[in-house]
């Protein structure tokens, strides 16, 4: 005689978890590994890290300059140039620093020394008459500044490489993390996938079982002659039938635990198969969801929105600087310092005459025509019009992507619900179907009709509660949580 279905099933479960010798993998070990070993993670790992590298590049325009250099040149033009022999050396040392207004400014530190010999008048004869020699030593130390008027000018123009940088540096970032978080929610809702393939085998299994124990009661019955022989050809049939299913389910769980380790990295050989999960909860107790509320957390929490924004707001950057360069260049350039000079350093220290020197230069250029400038504005248009409409675009998929996993997870959870009423209801059905078998007035045909209605109802309880984990792992993803849930922290 068949009595309590839902405890036996109960019974079934925890004997068919028990016999997998491998222990349960869990979620967050699984994500934890996945997120590791992720080759597409790495590969925007790389992605940030050259647009970090590509941001200190930029960065390198705001650095100052040292410079220093050296020349010498000696004439020996022979007896031919009265003129003589002249021995020159410059010396120069400057320090630059960019100025966020586009110009810059520079201290520059010039020494120059010259000697001259020769002979200056020379008799019809060509023997000289009279001979010179001198040396005259200078320095000048001067404080200069350039600055664009136009093209180039004002902080706009200079810090636009350094903010498109950072800009493409951020979305860089905000793209792996994106990334990290769809690879979570793929990895949670396979395993989720695994887990219920594995329940599902066990209702399958728990339904072998009762047919088995209908038959075992139906072959007593016909021996004692309470029923004819006919009435175990259905529950035969039913039998095979069941097994069916089983083999089935086995080969689903294969299936899908080949998906999962495919996906988050874990070994696969002849004996790494079935991947063994924790076992998917009987229930759930979760609040309804606010739709539109859902939809605003996934606006204002999306990485990957915020990565298509950085984007465009790299293109902004990009379209101001083209318009900039666009200009007319107009440079004007100013320098000021003292000057001193002598026939020896000494004598040129010691002055108490000190000069000055200044120097002061504008110059101007424009393309006729601008066809590059024109062009380069155009192209910086077009990727600015690009980032917008992927922008838009994405924002769309956002809200439709948030709004169907909400509303998924809110028809789970009300499936769940009746699912369970359903299951005790065919739990019922089944002991009252088995007493009125005892009693002659019901066959096995109906009794395992009843049998394959507690199945369903089991199965679609199974799938619900999937439904619902998957569709709160897609929630979770979308509005910005799922990372800090399994603690994976993106350096």
């Amino acid at each position: 005689m068949i009595r309590g279905a839902g405890a036996l099933g109960l019974v079934l479960l925890v004997a068919s978890r028990a016999a997998h010798a491998e222990p349960p993998v869990k979620l967050a070990d699984l994500v934890a590994v996945a997120v590791r070993q992720s080759p597409e993670l790495e590969r925007a790992r790389i992605d940030v890290a050259t647009a970090q590298a590509q941001l200190l590049q930029a960065e390198g325009i705001e650095d100052a300059h040292v410079a220093a250099s050296g020349t010498a040149n000696v004439i020996r033009p022979g007896d031919s140039d009265p003129y003589g022999d002249q021995e020159t050396i410059n010396a120069a040392l400057s320090v630059t620093k960019p100025l966020s207004t586009g110009g810059s400014l520079g201290l520059q530190l010039l020494g120059q020394r010259t000697h001259s010999s020769g002979t200056s008048v020379r008799d019809e004869n060509g023997m000289s008459v009279l001979s010179f020699a001198g040396q005259r030593d200078a320095a000048n130390l001067a404080l200069g500044l350039t600055q664009p008027l136009l093209r180039g000018a004002g902080s706009t123009a200079f810090e636009a490489p350094i903010r498109k940088a950072a800009a493409q540096r951020d979305a860089a970032a905000l793209t792996r993390e994106a990334r990290a978080r769809d690879l979570v929610v793929s990895l949670a809702q396979a395993y989720w996938q695994v887990a219920v393939a594995w329940r599902q085998l066990e209702v399958r299994k728990t339904s072998l079982k009762l047919a088995e124990q209908q038959l075992e009661y139906t072959e007593g019955a016909i021996r004692a002659e309470k029923i004819s022989r006919s009435e175990a050809l259905a529950v035969r049939a039913a039998i095979a039938t069941r097994k069916q299913d089983v083999i089935a389910g086995e080969q689903d769980v294969y299936e899908r635990s080949l998906a999962l380790r495919q996906l988050g990295g874990l070994e696969i050989g002849p004996d790494a198969l079935a991947v063994t999960t924790e076992v998917l909860p009987e229930t759930i107790d979760a609040p309804a969801l606010d739709v539109p509320a859902v939809v605003g957390q996934a606006f204002a929490r999306s990485a990957e929105l915020a990565a298509f924004a950085a984007s465009r707001q790299a293109a902004e950057i990009a379209v101001a600087a083209a318009d900039n360069a666009a200009r007319s260049r107009l440079d004007v350039s100013v320098s000021a310092g003292p000057a001193i000079a002598g026939k020896t350093v000494a004598d040129a220290l010691s002055s108490s005459a000190t000069g000055y020197e200044i120097d002061a230069s504008l110059s101007f250029d424009h393309a006729i025509g601008g066809r590059t400038e024109r062009g380069g504005q155009a192209i910086a248009q077009a990727a600015l019009y690009t980032a917008k409409v992927a922008e838009r675009e994405a924002r769309a998929k956002l809200a439709v992507r948030a709004t169907r996993a909400a509303q998924r997870a809110e028809a789970a959870r009300a499936s769940i619900v009746l699912g369970s009423e359903a299951i005790g209801l065919a739990e019922q059905n089944v002991t009252a179907e088995q007493k009125r078998f005892e009693l002659g007035k019901s066959t096995n045909f109906e009794v395992l009709r009843r049998q394959d209605e507690l199945e369903q109802a089991r199965l679609r309880h199974a799938s619900a509660i999937a439904d619902y984990l998957s569709a709160r792992a897609e929630l979770d993803g979308v509005t910005g949580t799922i990372l800090a849930r399994y603690n994976i922290v993106m350096p």
